[in-house]
């Protein structure tokens, strides 16, 4: 399997697995877009979430380590950044997002990566992972919300609110 195929069958893969996970519009609604504000989606993979937000923010930007996915959604208007998230502080957003990345780069780059999104942040980051209570569902190491709450409150970030989903959890911080 080359590459654009491998990474077409991963597409498909988490498409279908994130339709069975979550419903969008709850994260949509959890996170009360404001059409003034622009959006950064850290982790964007093939942009899911990045779509998702088009018509909800003044602007999306989309950064990831891969670069595969970019020119479809140049196509649709969201500006793209090839990045590695433990190196990249550049640039600065009303809102920064991640979804389903945070558990595995912590491991990584914990202290790094809090700085930079605390850095390219202006006003809320919200964080979407796995919840470890879901055995079956998601990663085998997996953060609980009260660990990643203390991550991002040493800092720097103020905890507003979270709310479990079926398998995920999603946190609101402040800046």
């Amino acid at each position: 399997m080359n590459e654009k195929d491998f990474w077409k069958f991963g597409q498909k893969h988490h498409e279908n697995r994130r339709n069975a996970s979550f419903d969008l519009n709850d994260i949509i609604n959890f996170m009360e877009p404001d059409r003034n504000m622009e959006i950064v989606d850290l982790g964007a993979g093939d942009g899911y979430f990045s779509k998702s937000f088009l018509n909800k923010y003044k602007s999306v930007t989309a950064v990831d380590i891969y670069d595969g996915f970019f020119n479809t959604l140049n196509e649709l208007g969201i500006k793209t950044i090839m990045a590695d998230l433990c190196n990249f502080d550049q640039g600065s957003w009303d809102v920064s997002f991640m979804a389903n990345v945070y558990h595995g780069l912590r491991r990584d780059c914990k202290e790094n990566l809090l700085n930079n999104i605390f850095s390219i942040t202006k006003k809320y980051f919200f964080i979407l992972d796995f919840n470890p209570n879901v055995d079956f569902f998601g990663p085998p190491f997996k953060l609980k919300k009260e660990t990643v709450i203390s991550d991002l409150n040493s800092a720097g970030f103020r905890y507003v609110k979270d709310r479990d989903l079926k398998y995920h959890y999603i946190i609101k911080f402040e800046k």
